[in-house]
């Protein structure tokens, strides 16, 4: 799930940015919505999971690091979107 500052920080780079830049933020709120409820389903599993299930403890680490990195990708493209395609009009 995204932190509120990530959030915060979208919706500025959404508002000042171009139109390429607006899309790809739109793009990555859309990738991001599936990341949150895998990321959800994962930890109900893994605090409900009885301790001696070390398979599936260890594949629900591995699908939570999995989605932990997607998100920092998409935070990425958010970051490169916004010095790619500089605001319209400026910022404030």
């Amino acid at each position: 799930m995204s932190s509120p500052a990530v959030v915060v920080a979208e919706a500025i780079i959404s508002k000042n940015a171009g139109p390429q830049a607006d899309t790809i933020s739109r793009l990555v709120h859309e990738l991001r919505q599936p990341l949150s409820t895998i990321e959800a389903i994962a930890y109900y599993l893994e605090i409900t999971l009885p301790a001696d299930q070390f398979e599936a403890r260890r594949y629900l680490t591995r699908l939570r690091k999995t989605v932990e990195e997607s998100n920092a990708i998409l935070s990425k493209a958010i970051r490169e979107s916004q010095n790619c395609f500089p605001p319209t009009e400026p910022c404030g």
